[in-house]
């Protein structure tokens, strides 16, 4: 028979469940799927489902069959389920933070009851007495809001930001194995919560991990921070070698055009003779010579957009030196909402595969080949085609690499920004035709990068 009343359990649920909930809030504010007001009434709805699910466990018939444990899975289950839906971040980061919130949230609870126990140990045994209410207030305060300061910057640097997100795939089963112990040391101790929460020497030694915990979630968050930094690094030197390049590849075309006018005079010189031995065949053999010598036919500018020129024009003379049939048929804006670092990355790793996969070919048979542009207002849509010799090796989306053992970083590195920007790439082979198809829709970017697409 229970010695409580409904409003002492109410409150009771309601700061526990609080702790847990509106906590994520903070982290994830900016990364609502819906409207601010929308994610709010949703955070409060997952407090309602909450305390309603705790109240279905306190019938008898679910005490009697042991339904606790259960209780407390259907409780995961809906608050992951709804933070999933309300927030626009990968799965993995929200599920990091969700079950970091609940260890902490766990040790709250018990350090809670701790002190009830050690107040008035009649009350604490009594179940959701008024006590449990104002002991739970008294942790949170202790614990929950230094934790809170101190892990706060770090998890809001995360949050929301654009970066290197395949870690969060794997990164969350940390926390989650901590979700599991404390499942185990709940419902499947020989003792009682009770009794396992009156010994000091086990609420030091929860808390000893807790401490251990916290640092081990810091030193994670700061790890993904500086890898995606370094991405973030490498992202920019690949497009400033990329300009480099293409302004070398420049400098060298106007140098040719220079020669060449100096030597105007002598082709002049020699198609004076041919014109006056009236030999049609061999003028226009010497005009076909002199055209791919200075290479003529290559165009300068392959479309507005300056990064996507410099990366493709860079490209063209690869293909040019290496005997590679080279056909563009693209156009981008200069203005258009995708940041710099990523066009550079995406057409590069593209654009290199496939110039090294047609390379391997013997001459007349290698070709590459890029086709696309803005389909309409706010969507890319391109393809890159080229012919290759070996089928590649692929597990899911992803391919291993050709230069050395594992997975293909650029591949990934393609996927990835495709995924951020909300599109689909496909990757498909028509016989000797290996072929990347990508759709992503641009979008308005920060003040900070504006400048930079």
């Amino acid at each position: 028979m229970k010695e409580y009343s409904e409003w002492e359990f109410l409150i009771y649920n309601v700061l526990r469940s609080a702790s847990l909930i509106f906590l994520a809030y903070p982290f994830m504010r900016d990364s609502g799927r819906f409207s601010r007001k929308v994610t709010v009434h949703l955070f409060v709805l997952m407090e309602v489902l909450w305390v309603a699910i705790a109240q279905i466990g306190q019938f008898p018939f679910f005490q009697t069959m042991g339904f606790a444990l259960k209780i407390e899975l259907v409780q995961t289950v809906m608050l992951v389920g709804i933070l999933i839906l309300a927030l626009k971040e990968r799965p993995g980061k929200v599920l990091f933070v969700f079950f970091v919130l609940y260890s902490l949230g766990s040790f709250i609870s018990l350090f809670a009851k701790f002190i009830e126990i050690q107040w008035d140990r009649e009350m604490a045994w009594n179940g959701y007495r008024w006590t449990a209410s104002v002991t739970i207030m008294i942790a949170i305060v202790l614990i929950l809001v230094p934790a809170t300061i101190f892990i706060h910057k770090d998890f809001q640097a995360v949050m929301g930001k654009e970066g290197d997100d395949s870690l969060w795939r794997y990164l969350w089963f940390i926390p989650f194995a901590f979700y599991l112990f404390w499942l185990q040391s709940f419902y499947n101790s020989e003792s009682s919560t009770l009794e396992y929460a009156s010994k000091p020497s086990n609420i030091l030694f929860i808390f000893s991990i807790e401490v251990s915990v916290v640092f081990i979630f810091h030193m994670i968050v700061r790890l993904v921070l500086d890898h995606n930094s370094l991405m973030k690094e490498r992202s920019v030197n690949h497009t400033l070698e990329m300009q480099v390049m293409e302004y070398e590849n420049l400098s060298a075309r106007i140098a040719e055009v220079r020669r060449s006018r100096h030597d105007l005079r002598h082709h002049i010189a020699v198609l004076e003779t041919i014109a006056g031995n009236m030999d049609r065949q061999e003028l226009l053999n010497y005009i076909d010579e002199f055209r791919v010598v200075h290479r003529l036919n290559d165009p300068l500018v392959y479309c507005e957009n300056m990064t996507a020129n410099a990366v493709i024009a860079y490209f063209s003379q690869v293909a040019a030196t290496q005997e590679i049939k080279y056909s563009v048929e693209f156009s981008l804006p200069e203005k258009v909402g995708i940041n710099r670092n990523d066009i550079s990355v995406l057409f590069g790793n593209l654009l290199e595969n496939a110039t090294e996969a047609a390379v391997k070919l013997p001459e007349g048979k290698r070709f590459v080949e890029i086709k696309g542009g803005m389909i309409n207002e706010g969507v890319l849509a391109f393809t890159v085609e080229n012919t290759y010799l070996l089928q590649p090796q692929r597990t899911e989306r992803r391919f291993n690499s050709s230069k050395h053992e594992g997975l293909g970083i650029g591949t990934e590195s393609v996927c990835d920004i495709v995924e951020r920007y909300d599109g689909k790439i496909c990757f498909d082979t028509n016989g000797d035709r290996f072929c990347v198809s990508v759709m992503m829709y641009t979008k308005s970017l920060p003040e900070d990068e504006a400048d930079n697409t």
